[in-house]
């Protein structure tokens, strides 16, 4: 009996100690559990809906906040899942799956709180991770917000957490949406904008496979160039279909290759720039990138339809360079041009033929250089009233730094036709200005000349400063038969025969063309002019003389023809003709010398012979309209009056 009640009083002890063990350590939890918070500057924990069994623990809903130098870092999530797996020493956490979940980063840890041999970083995370830590992590919807209003929303999985060789981050469609600071890089600068970019992929032990999807972008509001003398307003760059690469070293953490390829679209809604139009423009093509630079194989594209094919390489410890083409057909290439490029001159129409543009740019630290050159196929079309066709040859194009230079070994023109038609046009000579005065450079012709009249007329070889008006362009006229320049004037019954040769000075200005003291002689032994009675009878009417003088110029043959020529930029021209000669029906051939003052409206003869169809339709009809537009206008103005 007494050994019964011996192991009664024994029990009873030692349950009475096992509560007192329980409610001390549930104490000594509790206590642990607040230093714990305290510790980690836990400022608010809480979760709602748990559920125990042997496979894991559910939670519905859990919150927990941590203060750290002075910013809140919040964690918030809903359907938490930790299931765990059994060993012979009990559960240990196996996987975490997470609903959704909410993490609020306001400040980038302090680097220096970052320090030991547990915070060396693999793969972006600490090597060393806490044993509770579960081997995988799975999250269906992530909101995470980090300082400088970075944002990212999507799925994130990481697993083999517990091997830092191995470990994996992975996601379908990761989202990451963050603003573009304004900034200023080597003078260019740069307005702030956003960049949304949607990601898929892996990153797996020392390599990585992500690829940019539909809605990646980047766009920025305004970006202009160091001397402002180019911009581009809302530039937005979409990165849909890039797929990246990368192979890194853990120990260090340092990035060891890098590889991206895919299609990219960039659009700006105006580019502003003295040689363009304002209108939107678009590139697309092929980017291609490592550590050792960028590539971009693509093309160019107006609003108004210009496209260029671009092909550009930046290494980066090289020279970048960039090489662009573009070709323009017949009247639609034209109508490209014309309304990308506000140097497209007003009134120029290409109705055939091609325009190839090739162009390459280097950017060595001295500085950028361009060459190229553009070539003429077959090119014909309208000048305002003047027809022309058949433009061939090639222009070269140099720059280098503020100097620019232009030229050609051989520019032939078919025909050139006003009215009265040259023909076998040919040029050889350069240009040369800055880029600040593109417009008062220095011309240089070596060569220029036309066959006109069955002769021909060339620009003795000279150089002009464009920038000191008026400029003397001395003509050299030989071989103008006169034949053919009686065919080409308006008047029924004229007819003549000889040669004429001379030189013309040709003065340019900003008023227009003028022409002073031209000299033009016909070519011994002379020739015939025949001048139809009828229209030169008026001028014979009780005048006994010039009744002789009209009767001779019916049939008179020359010796001398020598005429002084002066064109005054109203477009008056004014012949001095001394003629020596005789007519076989004036006194029996006695000899006579006449002197006439001959005065004619070019402007007035030119549009008749464009009217009488001696251009071409085109020409004839461009005519009639602006005759039309005339008319119409001086009639308004009369009702006015």
């Amino acid at each position: 009996m007494a050994r019964v009640m011996t192991l009664r009083r024994f029990l009873l002890w030692l349950l009475a100690l096992l509560v007192v063990l329980i409610v001390a350590g549930g104490w000594y939890a509790r206590v642990a559990w607040q230093e714990w918070q305290q510790l980690n500057n836990i400022r608010n924990l809480q979760w709602q809906g748990v559920n125990v069994s042997l496979s894991g623990v559910q939670l519905e809903h859990f919150a927990i906040t941590q203060l750290r130098d002075g910013q809140s870092y919040r964690v918030e999530g809903e359907a938490l899942s930790l299931g765990w797996k059994w060993n012979w020493y009990g559960p240990t956490p196996d996987v975490v799956l997470v609903g959704r979940l909410a993490v609020d980063v306001p400040a980038w840890p302090n680097a220096s709180q970052q320090t030991g041999a547990s915070t060396e970083v693999s793969g972006g995370l600490p090597r060393q991770l806490p044993a509770w830590l579960p081997d995988n992590i799975a999250i269906e919807q992530l909101a995470l917000t980090l300082p400088k209003g970075i944002h990212a929303t999507g799925d994130l999985t990481l697993s083999e957490l517990a091997a830092p060789d191995d470990r994996s981050i992975a996601t379908k469609a990761l989202r990451i949406d963050m603003p573009v600071p304004a900034m200023t890089r080597a003078g260019w600068r740069i307005h702030k904008g956003r960049a949304s970019l949607v990601i898929a992929g892996k990153a797996e032990g020392q390599s990585a496979d992500f690829e940019f999807r539909d809605g990646s972008f980047v766009e920025v509001a305004r970006v202009e160039a160091p001397d402002s003398a180019l911009r581009l307003d809302r530039l937005r760059v979409k990165l849909a279909g890039m797929e990246l690469t990368a192979g890194y070293s853990l120990q260090p953490m340092a990035l060891e290759e890098l590889a991206f390829e895919g299609t990219a679209v960039a659009t700006a809604a105006t580019i502003q720039q003295s040689q363009l139009h304002p209108q939107p423009w678009r590139l697309d093509g092929r980017l291609e990138g490592s550590l050792k630079g960028l590539t971009f194989d693509g093309r160019l594209s107006s609003d108004a339809g210009a496209v260029a094919n671009i092909r550009s390489s930046l290494p980066f410890d090289g020279i970048a360079q960039l090489d662009a083409d573009m070709t323009a057909v017949g009247t639609k290439g034209s109508r490209q041009l014309s309304g990308t490029f506000t140097a497209w001159p007003e009134g120029l129409e290409v109705e055939e033929g091609s325009i190839r543009t090739e162009l390459g740019l280097r950017f060595p630290p001295e500085g950028a250089r361009m060459q190229g050159q553009v070539t003429f196929d077959g090119l014909g079309g309208l000048f305002v009233r003047t027809a022309w066709a058949g433009l061939n040859g090639k222009v070269a194009i140099e720059k280098a730094g503020d100097r620019l230079e232009a030229g050609s070994s051989r520019l032939s023109l078919d025909t050139v036709n006003p009215g009265i038609a040259l023909s076998n046009v040919e040029i050889v000579g350069g240009y040369r200005s800055t880029m600040e005065q593109m417009g008062a450079g220095t011309l240089t012709i070596e060569q220029a000349s036309a066959q006109l009249l069955g002769g021909s007329v060339r620009v003795e070889p000279a150089q002009w400063q464009l920038s000191d008006l008026p400029l003397r362009v001395p003509l050299e006229l030989s071989g103008i038969e006169l034949s053919e320049l009686m065919q080409v004037y308006p008047a029924e019954g004229l007819a003549g025969s000889g040669v004429l040769r001379g030189k013309v000075p040709l003065w340019i200005s900003e008023e227009g063309v003028s022409i002073e003291s031209g000299q033009v002689e016909a070519v011994a032994p002379g020739g015939t002019l025949k001048l139809p009675a009828d229209r030169l009878r008026g001028m014979a009417q009780k005048n006994e003389a010039m009744a002789l003088v009209v009767q001779a110029m019916q049939n008179f043959n020359y010796t001398v023809l020598n005429s002084t020529v002066d064109y005054d930029q109203d477009g008056t021209l004014v012949l001095g003709l001394r003629l020596e000669g005789s007519s076989p029906d004036v006194r029996d051939g006695h000899p006579i010398v006449l002197n006439i003052n001959l005065e004619e409206d070019i402007p007035a003869l030119l549009t008749s012979l464009q009217l009488s169809g001696r251009v071409n339709e085109a020409v004839t009809e461009k005519v009639r309209n602006l005759i039309r537009k005339r008319d119409a206008g001086s009639q308004s103005t009369g009702s006015g009056n």
